[in-house]
């Protein structure tokens, strides 16, 4: 196989990633809320290679600190599961997840 063959190899080559950090975010545990933008968070953290996930009620929320630059609800949404899954998987690779 190819280097540039496998789903995750662009992610890789990133420094804050790397081999280490995709291994730790294929093993992560990741908890989340039942918010209304949930399923594009969940979808974003697979793409990412992040499994198993899990619905819970005690899961934290990140606040969105662009919500008020967004006048229409599906764009915010998008960006709010986004920023979510951003949050999520900066944690697992023990980066500040701000």
């Amino acid at each position: 196989m190819l280097p540039f063959e496998d789903r995750y190899s662009r992610q890789r080559r990133l420094a804050e990633v790397g081999p280490e950090g995709q291994l730790r975010l294929q093993a992560a545990q990741v908890r989340l809320s039942a918010h209304p933008d949930a399923d594009i968070e969940r979808d974003y953290l697979v793409r990412a290679g992040v499994t198993p996930l899990e619905l819970g009620p005690d899961a934290t929320v990140p606040s969105f600190p662009w919500a008020s630059s967004f006048e229409f609800a599906a764009p915010l949404g998008v960006a709010r599961g986004a920023w979510s899954a951003l949050y999520q998987i900066r944690t697992a690779l023990a980066a500040d997840p701000r």
